[in-house]
């Protein structure tokens, strides 16, 4: 079985001694150092080469932000997994918008923290559902201003999400058993509500303002509170 290396970096001795014997216990991910500070952090990614760097947000010297664009310069690439006390969602857009795969909170349990761990070794974003939350908030006020998304139907936005994920229009069609003439019919509409070209223009947008990193659960979540919302009395 092949192995997730993962560094842990907190300025909090207890929480990386805690979480270390957490993960210690899985047959699948190893502890390949830790680190106290982000500039620590920085260095050790440069030697160790790990698949996943766990990090808290708010660390000194490189706060979490600075350490994510740091790493994305250098020929290594690790997979970036956050994790914070607090889920402030302008932090959060940041480090979505620099390509941090999974959102944790300290206040969340072991489930999800393997889960978010294990998500971005294969690529796949991973949100803590209390997450989510803050960065719908999020990429909903990061639009020079205009709410685009906003104007798209929940199934709209599922379209844009599936397309943001490189599917087809066959496979979006199979994914969410509509026609294909349907799923092509609403990428039209999508992109003329954007105001945008093409397809690869309509999954950058989805990339920078967030909302294409959220977990397909994350995703289902979200449909079903707007739809539920939308559908109560004096709605």
């Amino acid at each position: 079985m092949e192995q997730i290396r993962v560094v842990i970096a907190d300025d909090h001795r207890l929480f990386r001694d805690g979480v270390r014997r957490l993960l210690e216990l899985e047959s699948d991910i190893v502890v390949t150092g830790e680190a106290d500070d982000g500039e620590e952090a920085l260095a050790l990614i440069r030697e160790a080469e790990p698949d996943i760097l766990l990090f808290d947000i708010n660390m000194p010297k490189v706060d979490g932000i600075q350490l994510v664009r740091e790493l994305n310069t250098v020929p290594h690439k690790v997979r970036f997994v956050a994790i914070s006390a607090y889920d402030d969602e302008d932090r959060l857009a940041a480090l979505s918008s620099a390509g941090v795969m999974g959102f944790v909170l300290k206040a969340s349990g072991k489930v999800e923290l393997l889960s978010a761990i294990r998500s971005a070794s294969r690529g796949q974003p991973y949100v803590d559902p209390r997450v989510a939350g803050k960065l719908l908030t999020s990429y909903s006020r990061r639009r020079d201003g205009n709410d685009q998304l906003n104007e798209l139907t929940s199934r709209e936005k599922e379209i844009l999400y599936w397309l943001s994920q490189g599917l087809g229009n066959t496979e979006i069609a199979v994914r969410m058993v509509l026609s294909e003439k349907t799923v092509k019919n609403h990428v039209s509409h999508v992109l003329k509500k954007l105001d945008l070209q093409n397809r690869t223009q309509a999954a950058i947008m989805a990339w920078r303002i967030g909302f294409a990193q959220v977990s397909p659960d994350t995703l289902a979540q979200i449909l079903w509170s707007e739809n539920s919302n939308t559908s109560r009395p004096g709605r």
